[in-house]
């Protein structure tokens, strides 16, 4: 699967994909000093291999401690799709991601937040590689079937390690030396910056300019894990049933700046002034607009 989409990407594109640089290991000090000072996306090989989190998760393991949780599920690629989200039932998703092969499902339990959700469970993660440079951390996992989509974006002014625990993920990548040709889009996601490619339905007359754009790409195997920098485009595609959990964190500096332009924009988005094409929001039976 991943090859299928590898080349359809290399076809869109002028310059030849490039994998991201792999490393197995790296000391807390000369990861901070030589990729996050350097804004440089790097893949680690062997970083995660004594988490808890290796051992342990897996769909029947979250089954087991989701008894009596809701969650929020997403269905297709909402950035730069239809804004699709479910809610309900934690243990149904579990099993309709199960089904997966069986029933086409691309659910994706996404971006959820372990501190909320499954407390007991921060200690199977460990990502002081990045944390213990941030004044600011939130860390997230991720329970997708095989064809889920994250569509291109950046996470703005947050650095972001990715760990593949379960199944394999492609990622792409962009630099910020790019942005010119990473064409924004008009839907808006809290925290985010949205591009208007959508690479399943590549539209070269509107977007010529991206077929210029220099892409990295590496598969994520479990056991791997990848640092992507602050403010560099990403789009992830899963290619097995996979978990993944993540890490964003960014200084105290970086806080103030991000907060001091997105608490305008959520409160006028939040009035519905602004950002009526929305991530964070949802459309219910009855035709009511719902915050996810």
């Amino acid at each position: 699967m991943h090859n299928t989409i590898i080349s359809y990407v290399q076809d869109i594109l002028n310059h030849p994909l490039e994998e991201i640089e792999t490393i197995e290991t790296i000391s807390h000090k000369d990861f901070h000093n030589t990729y996050t000072k350097n804004n440089t996306p790097i893949v680690m090989t062997k970083m995660i291999d004594d988490w808890p989190a290796m051992k342990k998760w897996n769909l029947d393991y979250f089954e087991t401690i989701g008894k009596d949780k809701q969650a929020y599920i997403s269905k297709g690629n909402i950035r730069q799709g239809d804004t699709a989200w479910e809610f309900g039932n934690f243990l149904s998703y579990i099993q309709e991601i199960k089904d997966s092969q069986t029933n086409n499902s691309d659910a994706y339990l996404s971006n959820l937040s372990i501190q909320k959700l499954f407390p007991e469970v921060m200690d199977d993660v460990d990502f002081s590689l990045i944390s213990d440079f941030k004044k600011y951390n939130s860390t997230s996992f991720w329970i997708g079937s095989p064809g889920t989509i994250t569509g291109w974006h950046t996470d703005r002014l947050n650095d972001n390690i990715l760990a593949q625990v379960y199944g394999k993920k492609l990622v792409f990548l962009v630099s910020p030396k790019d942005n010119a040709k990473m064409p924004l889009s008009d839907k808006y996601e809290p925290g985010s910056k949205l591009c208007a490619v959508s690479m399943e339905e590549f539209d070269e007359a509107k977007h010529k300019v991206f077929k210029d754009a220099h892409v990295k790409y590496t598969v994520l195997e479990p056991g791997r894990t990848l640092f992507i920098p602050k403010n560099w485009w990403h789009c992830v595609y899963g290619i097995d049933i996979s978990i993944s959990s993540n890490n964003f964190g960014h200084t105290a500096v970086d806080h103030f700046r991000m907060k001091s332009v997105e608490r305008v924009k959520r409160s006028l988005h939040s009035l519905g002034l602004y950002g009526k094409n929305c991530v964070c929001h949802y459309y219910d039976d009855n035709g009511k607009r719902q915050k996810r």
